[in-house]
């Protein structure tokens, strides 16, 4: 059938095209990325003899899931984005499902479990979409669907990814990062000591630390509680985590890195080149890539728990008063607890600040476009991301040597970049049109 080319096709409330499903084309795309990504990762996987992630999600279908804070966040997602009167449909398909699992369990012997529903529950929450709804119903089901099952398909790759690090990597770099974090006076060899002698606050960061999806998930309730009725905002916590996991574990396999508890403690019995973290400094300024037991992923540079942190925060900083507050809680706990816990040293966590807002500069206010002063951003902040990564590998002891300088150089770094997304962030460029925000995004500026 021709359409004349006078004539607009109807627009659905984000003003997308839906005639013929043109609507949903970019969801498609997304599908299709995630499907041969898990299909790269697999071959990788099989290459090196490891499980991977097909493995993963079929053990949480049929298996004995990966159960966790992951799957605590996708479910909590998928109730806060589906249409309000599927919720309880739903949680009951996710409580029927685990009890035929654990029934059966019971009987053969085996401990219980918890995660077979979320897994199922969500398959027919998509099914159901596909059969029984339409116009705006569907788009919230498919969505509630897509942005829990992304979060379960990431957590089973990341596994994967984690485990290809410590095969195809054996040497790391930890001498030179240790190296140039004395720039800025060892910090993890300091949070070390304070935190092992104050059991309360080791606690809380232990928990914070293991807990982020679930942090990333309260920021997104606020962000996506109507997004049933309004639509979704053209940005929020579950796109920048989902970037910012796409794209940070490729620098790993750049800049292997095992972080200071490893290395230099006994995180790992017999693993580590020394046992002095966090009470003794190292003193040598010969740093080499050397070997290292496989035992440890090679997951410090950058640091992507404060990369996400930083992403709670600055989504967070756009909520109401008490999300603020929590916003800045948890980045504090966050940097205390990579710090304190030994899983990483200072420049890893100002090179994932940096990495983190310059994504977030890329995407926050897409209505604005790319208008010079976000392209100057984010192309400064990779430059940045990337001169930090080089003068860590090559210019460590003049770093360490330098005095006061490095460290002002690097936390200036990191202060400019606050100002640079703060400037995109909070008010448009003056020289470009600005598209009017959705009905959803003006409620949630509110």
């Amino acid at each position: 059938m021709l359409v004349r080319a006078d004539v607009a096709l109807p627009r659905g409330p984000r003003g997308e095209h839906t005639r013929g499903g043109i609507r949903n084309r970019p969801w498609l795309w997304a599908i299709g990325a995630v499907v041969v990504f898990v299909a790269v990762i697999q071959a990788a996987a099989v290459a090196y003899g490891l499980a991977g992630p097909v493995e993963g999600l079929a053990k949480d279908f049929v298996g004995r899931p990966v159960t966790g804070e992951v799957k605590v966040a996708s479910l909590a997602l998928a109730l806060m984005c589906m249409p309000g009167r599927l919720r309880l449909p739903f949680v009951g398909v996710v409580l029927g499902v685990e009890v035929l699992f654990n029934a059966e369990r019971f009987v053969v012997g085996s401990p219980l479990h918890f995660g077979n529903g979320v897994m199922w529950a969500l398959v027919a929450l998509a099914g159901y979409a596909a059969l029984r709804l339409t116009g705006r119903e569907q788009v919230a089901a498919y969505k509630a669907a897509g942005v829990a099952g992304i979060l379960i398909v990431a957590n089973a790759v990341s596994a994967v990814w984690l485990g290809l690090t410590m095969e195809a990597l054996p040497y790391v770099a930890d001498h030179f990062v240790e190296v140039a974090d004395r720039a800025l006076g060892s910090p993890s060899w300091v949070m070390g000591r304070f935190v092992h002698e104050h059991g309360w606050y080791l606690w809380l960061i232990t928990k914070v630390y293991t807990y982020l999806p679930v942090g990333a998930a309260v920021v997104a309730y606020f962000q996506l509680r109507r997004s049933s009725t309004e639509g979704f905002p053209r940005h929020h916590i579950v796109r920048s985590f989902i970037v910012i996991g796409a794209i940070g574990p490729i620098v790993y396999f750049l800049f292997p890195v095992v972080g200071p508890a490893y290395a230099f403690g006994n995180e790992v019995a017999g693993a580590g080149w020394m046992n002095i973290w966090p009470h003794v400094l190292p003193t040598s300024l010969e740093p080499v890539s050397a070997y290292f037991s496989q035992a440890a992923p090679r997951n410090c540079m950058p640091s992507l728990h404060t990369a996400w942190a930083t992403a709670i925060l600055v989504h967070a900083l756009r909520g109401p008063r008490l999300l603020k507050l929590f916003g800045v809680f948890w980045w504090v706990c966050t940097i205390s607890a990579t710090l304190g816990l030994g899983a990483h040293y200072g420049v890893d966590l100002i090179a994932g600040f940096v990495f983190a807002l310059t994504l977030e500069a890329a995407m926050v206010r897409p209505e604005d476009g790319w208008h010079p002063r976000r392209i100057a951003t984010v192309a400064g902040g990779a430059l940045a991301f990337v001169a930090i990564l080089l003068s860590i590998r090559y210019l460590s002891v003049p770093m360490a040597q330098s005095g006061a300088l490095a460290a002002v150089l690097l936390l200036g770094t990191a202060g400019a970049m606050v100002l640079g997304y703060a400037r995109i962030a909070r008010r448009p460029a003056p020289d470009d049109a600005v598209v009017p925000a959705p009905v959803g995004e003006r409620a949630l500026a509110a």
